[in-house]
């Protein structure tokens, strides 16, 4: 769905409206032109406060309460306001201060968060309602990263998105998990394989931890899981998953080309993005012989033959 259009059918609902996605996809340019357009509208700036929740100047604020006191301070005493919050995930107890502002029928919250943790997890109890989502991808294209360009995003990546969030995950092993994504990239994921391969000397990983440290980097929005279809059942099967990077070029340039089929997985992988950006939800197929990927969209089943070049041909379905 369009923004403007995601923008029109979630406005003036009580929930918070979230936008996520990976750090440096357009979130908080979107965010700005929502309230850019509020304000068209003569609707008054001290109506639409802006809280960017990395601003330095905030550090300050150590507690929740201190947060809430603060966004509060920005707001008329009386009538309705719409706040605005950058990099929400990134406020003390996120969940406490969303559902604090949310309790109030005259404030509506737009939000934009670089990690679905807070989504997934912190707002379940607050809301019995579902939250309205909208979710940025990296468009496609043939953007060259720098080195140090893609090592310093990769490790703002990882600091903010994939380690602050947990407090539990060590950045080594987190490396590690995200390097084997890469090494086999659009390969079955094996939790054991994994375990295998990036324990430490003196101490075996069990597979539930590198179910732990994968879901951190799925939540950072850096790899997405996508699930098997079996094409002789046309089911989901929930075995033999597979994860795809949503930025195949920053992956490249900090990771390098895989020891193995490395043009094969690039194209897996740009496949994937291209119809991840165009259809509802993408399958990894099994059970066909030339058919790579299923999508669906609207209730209609497509399947997809990936050409070395990443590009994809139809070969049933709407």
């Amino acid at each position: 769905m369009d923004i403007l259009r995601w923008f029109e059918t979630v406005r003036g609902r009580t929930v918070p409206k979230f936008i996520t996605g990976l750090r440096g996809t357009g979130k908080t340019a979107i965010l700005l032109m929502l309230r850019k357009r509020m304000l068209d509208e003569g609707i008054p700036e001290k109506r639409l406060p802006f809280i960017d929740a990395e601003d330095p100047s905030l550090r300050q604020l150590a507690t929740h309460v201190q947060f809430i006191d603060h966004i509060l301070s920005t707001l008329p005493r009386d009538g309705n306001s719409c706040i605005f919050i950058r990099e929400a995930a990134q406020m003390p107890n996120p969940e406490i201060v969303m559902g604090t502002l949310a309790a109030s029928g005259r404030r509506e919250i737009f939000a934009t968060s670089s990690s679905r943790r807070l989504l997934d997890r912190g707002l379940a109890g607050y809301f019995s309602s579902r939250l309205a989502h909208f979710e940025v991808l990296p468009e496609e294209s043939r953007r060259q990263y720098g080195q140090k360009e893609a090592k310093a995003r990769w490790n703002e990546i990882f600091l903010r998105d994939v380690l602050a969030p947990s407090r539990i995950l060590e950045v080594a092993l987190a490396g590690r998990v995200a390097g084997w994504l890469s090494d086999n990239l659009g390969e079955p994921v094996s939790l054991r394989a994994i375990s295998a391969a990036i324990s430490p000397a003196h101490r075996m990983l069990s597979p539930h931890t590198v179910e732990s440290y994968l879901a951190s980097l799925e939540d950072a929005h850096l790899v997405e899981k996508t699930i098997r279809w079996d094409t002789a059942e046309a089911a989901p099967q929930k075995t033999a998953y597979r994860y795809f990077f949503t930025d195949p070029q920053l992956r490249l340039a900090h990771f390098g080309a895989a020891p193995s089929q490395e043009e094969r997985r690039t194209a897996l992988n740009r496949a994937w993005l291209h119809l991840r950006l165009r259809t509802d939800r993408v399958f990894s197929a099994s059970g066909a012989e030339g058919v790579d990927f299923v999508s669906r969209t609207t209730g209609v089943y497509s399947h997809w033959h990936v050409r070395d070049n990443g590009s994809v041909e139809l070969v049933a379905g709407g």
